[in-house]
């Protein structure tokens, strides 16, 4: 007889490993590529880039000549034009019509030979653009990523304060039944844990909602996640080696010139729409062409004799050998005056280019400005960091020395409820300053060209 208990133990257990399993350890560098290969937006600008290499592709296929095939097979009937004999036919006959012709622009302007030195540069300003976006993905989820980790480090101190008053409430009502402690003082640290546990819930709320915020970043469905806190925070450091934070303000920037996509994007935008005009000044100039055309016809009406009404047409393939033309032309066109298009077009390049020039001192100066708030950041977060280890270490002796007292009964329950909130407080801002500082100094190394991403 089955054992029903046993079996759904067993099936349970089954399940708990099969979901222990399926579980994946995310590190920072898995979420940077997840995002890479899931992220709507960059697909969009990766369809972008696609949009600007076919864009060069047709640019250099224009400075090809062009090469045309043309066929043309009728069934008479009444009235109709013989293009063989170049009368009008009144009887039912076939025709067949086909050529050949090419074409190749001499001189034009030098428009393809300008529009096609645009192209390349829009092509690159796209693949710039594309890096430009994920360096800003890396940053983000980089910053969510630690984010959660440090609402994970808070919810732990969170319960690991939970405990430690849990731990102090079981003395202080050893004491109060002795009759050594007021009921007074037992309520006051009663009331402080479940304050303090209030603080835990909160804290794991917080962790909960990181964690959603940076599932959504990576494009997953849920915010399930486990994170390998361990050896991300290793290579972080390793990347944060500080010594951008060392650079002044004018050499960060000056680096970060030839290394931000964004600002690359924007000069290569430049040259492209400096190209452009030229190409558009092209078509003041006269364009001279070169071509050459190859015909044949076949006619059902043309006769072996003429003379006779009744005798066979010549063959088909005899007539395409027979009937066949050759042509070679040059073609000289000057532009005189075609309603200011060629002039319209030209101011509009120039405002295009004029345009392109501000996009780049815009991106010049908000690199400057995002370079000068960077470094000031990361040095305030330093000092920071360095205050809040030091407000740490002491109120850790200042709390072991209360809670000494607390225990000889030299202090009361609301200095000992007071050491420990004040050590909690400080705890987790020295966690916040431990991540806020890892962070900005990332940030200044990226822009400085390190990435912490393949």
């Amino acid at each position: 007889m089955i054992n029903v208990g046993r079996l759904f133990s067993l099936l349970l257990f089954s399940a708990s490993a099969c979901y222990a399993q399926s579980q994946e350890v995310w590190t920072l560098q898995r979420c940077l590529e997840h995002t890479q290969e899931n992220n709507i937006s960059l697909k969009q600008v990766k369809l972008r880039v696609d949009e600007a290499r076919a864009g060069f592709h047709q640019a250099w296929a224009q400075m090809l000549p062009t090469a045309n095939i043309s066929s043309d097979f009728s069934e008479n009937y009444g009235l109709s034009f013989d293009p063989n004999s170049l009368t009008l036919q009144n009887d039912n006959y076939s025709t067949f019509f086909t050529g050949a012709s090419t074409n190749l622009i001499v001189f034009g302007g030098l428009q393809r030979y300008y529009g096609l030195r645009s192209a390349i540069n829009t092509k690159e300003a796209a693949d710039l653009d594309f890096q430009q976006a994920l360096d800003d993905m890396y940053l983000n989820v980089a910053d969510l990523f630690l984010q959660t980790v440090f609402a994970q480090e808070r919810a732990q101190i969170a319960e690991k304060q939970v405990q430690l008053m849990q731990t102090q409430c079981n003395r202080t009502k050893v004491l109060y039944e002795s009759g050594a402690l007021n009921k007074g003082e037992w309520l006051l640290l009663e009331a402080q844990r479940s304050t303090q546990e209030i603080q835990a819930v909160r804290a794991n709320n917080a962790l909960v909602l990181a964690k959603l915020a940076l599932s959504q970043a990576i494009n997953l469905p849920g915010p399930d996640l486990t994170l390998d806190t361990a050896e991300t925070l290793k290579m972080l450091r390793q990347v944060s080696s500080k010594t951008a934070a060392n650079l002044s303000p004018d050499q960060l920037f000056q680096t970060a010139q030839g290394q931000r996509p964004g600002l690359q994007a924007a000069e290569a935008r430049v040259t492209a729409g400096r190209q452009s005009l030229w190409a558009t000044r092209g078509s003041y100039f006269p364009s001279l062409s070169a071509g050459a055309r190859i015909n044949t016809v076949y006619s059902g009406l043309r006769k072996q004799n003429p003379l006779d009404p009744t005798s066979p047409p010549i063959p088909f393939l005899d007539q395409v050998r027979l009937n066949n033309s050759q042509t070679l032309n040059l073609s000289l066109s000057i532009p005189v005056f075609n309603g200011l298009g060629v002039r319209t077009a030209v101011q509009r390049a120039r405002l295009s280019l004029i345009g392109a020039e501000l996009s780049l001192e815009q991106e010049r100066q908000t690199l400057r400005n995002t370079i000068y708030r960077s470094w000031a950041d990361a040095q305030a977060a330093e000092k920071s960091l360095e205050a809040n280890r030091k407000n740490v270490e002491a109120l850790r002796l200042s709390f072991s020395y209360v809670q000494s007292r607390f225990e000889a009964q030299a202090a009361n329950a609301f200095e000992l409820n007071d050491a420990t909130t004040k050590l909690f407080n400080a705890e987790a801002e020295f966690v916040i300053a431990q991540f806020d500082a890892l962070f900005k100094h990332l940030v200044l190394e990226f822009y400085q060209g390190q990435r912490f991403a393949k």
